[in-house]
């Protein structure tokens, strides 16, 4: 990813899926990252990080397919548990499967990926198939946009690139605030993605720069 990160630390790239218009895009991408589980209440999903000390010899991201469900349904924020769940179900946690396993239709063993020339930075992930619990449009979307991306960082649609599940965003959980970035209980301001205002970490850290002025101004 190196010809990628070295221009743009965090790439946002934006693809639209040929099978199902769906648009489908890259983030939190983290050059020398490592993965981790995030944990839920009844749950556990997948997630990202770089250190500032430490680098390993990957980089990692995410790759989410956006959603708009039509009537009757309207229940996004339990569907998108219900995959994360499924995956636990079958990983008891975290999935990892090598793409070339995928793209043959068989689940990834630890042997395999031992011998991949990738290493796992999330250990503890169960080597299986990702195509049991995430649904086949979403396995789609993610192949064409891995497919895509390797013409302009050739190498990331090779058979030893790892993918983990399931990795599920709840942007429809939205706090009611104002312009100031105040919620409904007087001088309690919330920022970031976790008020549903933001969708990455520059526009998190502006948003939090717009609740810091409010409050400064309120105190002088």
């Amino acid at each position: 990813m190196r010809p990628l990160t070295d221009v743009m630390h965090e790439a946002k790239l934006l693809f639209y899926s040929k099978r199902f218009d769906d648009l489908v895009r890259t983030f939190c991408m983290n050059p020398y990252g490592v993965v981790v589980k995030e944990k839920h209440k009844d749950f556990c999903t997948v997630n990202g990080h770089s250190f500032s000390t430490k680098k390993s010899n990957n980089t990692n991201f995410a790759i989410l397919a956006s959603t708009t469900f039509t009537e009757p349904f309207h229940e996004p924020i339990a569907y998108g548990r219900y995959i994360a769940k499924l995956v636990n179900l079958l990983g008891e946690g975290i999935i990892v499967q090598r793409l070339g396993d995928l793209l043959q239709g068989r689940r990834s063993t630890a042997e395999r990926i031992k011998k991949g020339s990738v290493k796992p930075t999330l250990t503890d992930a169960t080597a299986g198939d990702l195509s049991f619990a995430i649904p086949f449009r979403y396995i789609s979307d993610i192949l064409e946009m891995l497919e895509a991306l390797d013409k302009i960082v050739p190498g990331v649609y090779s058979t030893s690139t790892l993918l983990y599940g399931a990795e599920v965003k709840f942007y429809s959980m939205r706090l009611k605030l104002t312009n100031n970035l105040e919620t409904e209980v007087k001088n309690l301001f919330a920022a970031g993605d976790g008020a549903g205002i933001t969708r990455g970490i520059i526009h998190a850290a502006v948003s939090g720069v717009v609740a810091a002025r409010e409050i400064l101004k309120r105190m002088s």
